[in-house]
């Protein structure tokens, strides 16, 4: 695993290196994690969220998938299936995924988008992209103007994690029979992370195994993050792997990090945000607190 200084030595390093090649090289704008923090859309109370059933509320909380985790695994199908140029300053859209050829990971906070790419030297860079020509091979999206806050009271363990997010949205009044986006901000107990390196992976080679051995891995213990989530029943080897129905990313601004959860114990004191049902029409403005 990767200790963070090695990786937030690497974001800088990467920063100020005038012999390789740049973002500016490649016609694009980038910032390190550690020069901005995503800003984090306001939250709205349960109380105000009550006026829709959750089959009406499903209707605003739309998912958009490309790609699928089976084919990218035990298929070697990594071309890309979407651009992501687009999603750059679209306010209110959360996404996760990987990049074509398995490049990276890729994660949309609110209209900002991050990269997250090996360094080619066992670390990886994370940086805010204000311009790019990248793609992603998976991608799972949506629209969420509007938060509502469910506070962590009490520990949760990684194993327990599905349940919680189903249990806390449901008592929210969110869908939980479809796909939602949710938030996380605390500073986990323990919180393990990777970032895919397809330049490393055997031809031929497919599935999990095969991507984790080669990937960027490290771990976080006692410092705060920023994690974005989907939770869904239905989609099982497509943007969630066959045993757990959550997929998550993690932000770091003071670790240096970006990159796939693979593990999360969360603590008391955590907070969890969920979509509120009646969120703000597309296009909507997304408050910053």
């Amino acid at each position: 695993m990767v200790p963070a200084q090695q990786i937030s030595r690497v974001v800088l390093a990467a920063l100020l290196s005038a012999g390789g090649c740049t973002n500016k090289d490649r016609g694009e704008d980038a910032r390190p994690v550690a020069g901005a923090s995503p800003a984090l859309p306001a939250t709205q109370a349960p109380a105000e969220a009550a006026a829709q059933t959750p089959a009406e509320a499903s209707a605003s909380l739309k998912v958009e998938v490309h790609g699928a985790l089976h084919e990218m695994m035990h298929m070697g199908r990594t071309e890309r299936r979407v651009d992501l140029a687009p999603l750059i300053s679209q306010a209110g859209t959360f996404g996760l995924g990987a990049l074509e050829d398995l490049g990276g990971e890729v994660t949309v906070w609110d209209g900002q988008l991050w990269l997250s790419t090996p360094d080619g030297q066992g670390g990886a860079v994370a940086q805010q992209m204000t311009e790019t020509t990248a793609g992603a091979t998976l991608l799972v999206t949506s629209k969420v103007h509007r938060w509502q806050e469910r506070p962590i009271t009490e520990a949760v363990s990684f194993a327990a994690l599905d349940d919680f997010i189903k249990q806390q949205a449901s008592a929210a009044g969110v869908d939980v029979e479809e796909a939602f986006a949710f938030r996380i901000e605390g500073t986990p107990s323990r919180l393990d992370w990777h970032v895919i390196d397809g330049s490393k992976i055997p031809s031929g080679a497919h599935g999990h195994e095969a991507h984790m051995q080669t990937a960027v891995r490290g771990s976080l213990a006692a410092l705060p993050v920023q994690i974005l989530g989907f939770y869904s029943p239905k989609h099982h080897s497509i943007f969630t792997h066959h045993d757990t129905n959550t997929h998550a990313h993690v932000l770091s601004e003071s670790a240096g990090v970006s990159g796939h959860v693979d593990h999360v114990d969360l603590v008391a004191g955590a907070r969890l945000w969920l979509p509120a049902p009646g969120a703000a029409p597309e296009g909507a403005p997304a408050n910053a607190l």
